[in-house]
């Protein structure tokens, strides 16, 4: 059973998905247009976040098209009033999909949180429409441990403990490729980008939000002052950081 970490209901829940926005916007919707989303589209967001790629998504497929929003917790996409979408409470792990029934599924920074991942895969698969496409963006920490030092790695190092138990993967991002090729969909690709940022950027600033969310569980393999001088450092602009990889992969369903 997985316990998710990052409630929507924090206070300060919305303001980190902001961020987080900002920086992974860009690419998601450039992979969208680059799949060929357009007038008509059948689209469905599954872990639908702060909304901003489901407004996207609605801006994409016109009146004729229409978006599903599905989340958990759809506090933050309720506040979308666009005629063609659809707003679902959604469990993942336990409630049915639509079958055959989307051209654009999109999921981002959510399965890597779900202990039953690769089956969840296999759903929204046979959600697809004949000739539809699934596109996955999950993050992998491998250049954090490459590249990291001092108590920013020593932060890291305690908050990916703190997460594993709770069902967490932070490494099972880079098997996407495998994964979508044996669910034998068809123009499977793949990209990676790692994230290089500055102190005091949006970036920084969402790792520094998300930690503090999780402070406690962080702090418990961890002394006070490492946590605080990471924090520190993640608000000098002079300071440069490297993230986890964003690993994207997508492919279409036969037909």
């Amino acid at each position: 059973m997985s316990t998710y970490a990052f409630d929507n209901a924090w206070q300060e829940a919305r303001q980190r998905l902001a961020f987080l926005e900002q920086c992974l916007d860009p690419a998601t919707s450039r992979r969208m247009r680059d799949l060929g989303v357009t007038d008509g589209w059948q689209c469905l967001e599954a872990g639908a976040g702060g909304g901003s790629i489901t407004q996207w998504l609605c801006s994409q497929v016109g009146s004729s098209g229409r978006v599903m929003a599905i989340d958990i917790d759809t506090r933050f996409v309720e506040v979308l009033h666009e005629t063609n979408l659809e707003i679902r409470r959604h469990n993942l792990v336990s409630d049915p999909l639509p079958q055959n029934s989307f051209d654009l599924i999109h999921t981002r920074l959510v399965l890597m949180h779900l202990p039953a991942r690769e089956e969840i895969l296999g759903r929204l698969v046979s959600a697809l429409k004949p000739g539809g496409w699934l596109l996955i963006e999950e993050q992998d920490i491998y250049p954090v441990w490459a590249t990291a030092d001092g108590s920013y790695r020593e932060v890291w190092t305690a908050f990916t403990q703190a997460m594993v138990p709770l069902g967490v993967a932070p490494d099972w991002a880079r098997q996407l490729p495998r994964l979508l090729a044996e669910q034998e969909l068809h123009d499977v690709g793949a990209e990676g980008g790692i994230h290089i940022f500055p102190g005091a950027s949006a970036m920084a600033r969402f790792w520094s939000l998300t930690w503090k969310q999780v402070s406690a569980q962080i702090r418990a393999g961890l002394d006070e002052e490492t946590f605080e001088d990471a924090l520190k450092a993640l608000d000098d602009p002079t300071r440069w950081f490297t993230g986890p990889a964003t690993i994207a992969a997508w492919g279409r369903r036969q037909g």
